[in-house]
């Protein structure tokens, strides 16, 4: 029976043992400092960590923020970045989430990325030199929001004012909405995609904002290019159409010229810009045909006033 027992008690022990081997400790949080000298540069950079995200690189999902004053500036920013596998070894600034700046708009700092393949880093670069001429001390502090090897501190220093991209924050993004304590599913809220479109209520955005359902708004303002604008109209060497040309156009296809018919809007859609541009030179057109039918008026009124004189 001891025997039993202590067989039992020494498989629930290797059970536990078992157990704990599987389970690895990774290190998801890195805070330190770096320090600028009293002269820094715009450009100037100092290249602080290195990070080791799992699965080949594919868990890299880095917030970084860093807080800093200098005199009586005052500054503090949070930024992500996105690593996956096989990234180009290439610096590229991390944007901002979040941004404290000094009175609205002052920032010194910024976070750039190399997304290198097993040798991903960051540093911290400075933009503007705002403050008193004395050393400035950054305060860092990096965030892995994925599962992360190891942070390995690093000291390089440079200049570098050749950045002009920004690395991803993510491939895409969804915001999905819904009662939780109902076990109905969530709606779709908004979605972004790579290539910068986003949707609301829908998927699959084909413009840089599609929405799938009703607009409510107060106001509606589009950027419009000149030669748009159909003040040509008003040209001498503008060529209106007739009216008898108009009304054989209408009797012909059943819908003003340069308007879409009613099959095409149904199966193209309807672009507001240039339809509202299409009426105001309807408009502008209908303005000119009423001048000319008033002159003609007021030749057929005095042509009466001379007939009616002559019969007298």
């Amino acid at each position: 029976m001891k025997r039993k027992l202590l067989l039992v008690f020494a498989a629930l022990f290797f059970i536990k043992l078992s157990a704990k081997s599987n389970n690895l400790f990774y290190t998801t949080e890195y805070e330190s400092s770096v320090t600028f000298p009293a002269g820094y540069v715009v450009g100037d950079y100092i290249e602080f960590l290195s990070v080791n995200p799992a699965s080949a690189g594919a868990s890299g999902y880095y917030q970084i923020s860093i807080n800093y004053t200098r005199g009586n500036v005052a500054s503090a920013a949070t930024h992500i970045a996105s690593i996956s596998h096989s990234n180009p070894a290439l610096w590229r600034e991390a944007g901002r989430v979040n941004n404290n700046p000094y009175v609205g708009s002052g920032v010194n700092f910024t976070i750039d990325c190399n997304t290198q393949y097993a040798n991903p880093r960051f540093r911290i670069r400075a933009i503007n030199t705002l403050g008193i001429n004395t050393p400035i001390t950054v305060y860092i502090k990096v965030t892995a929001l994925n599962t992360n090897g190891t942070f390995t501190a690093l000291n390089t220093t440079g200049n570098d004012t050749t950045v002009s991209k920004f690395v991803p924050m993510t491939s895409d993004w969804d915001l999905y909405v819904g009662n939780v304590f109902i076990a109905d599913g969530a709606t779709l809220a908004i979605k972004a995609i790579q290539n910068g479109n986003v949707g609301i209520g829908t998927a699959n955005p084909d413009e840089k904002l599609t929405v799938k359902g009703k607009i409510h708004t107060q106001e509606v303002r589009v950027d419009m290019l000149g030669p748009l604008v159909p003040d040509y109209v008003f040209e001498n060497d503008y060529k209106i159409k007739t009216l008898e040309e108009v009304e054989n156009y209408i009797k012909e296809n059943k819908h003003l010229p340069e308007v879409p018919s009613a099959q095409e809007i149904e199966k193209n859609g309807l672009m507001l810009a240039e339809m509202n541009m299409t009426l105001l030179k309807k408009i502008e057109e209908m303005t000119l045909y009423m001048i000319e039918m008033k002159k003609e008026n007021e030749e057929m009124k005095k042509d009466i006033s001379i007939l009616k004189q002559s019969n007298k």
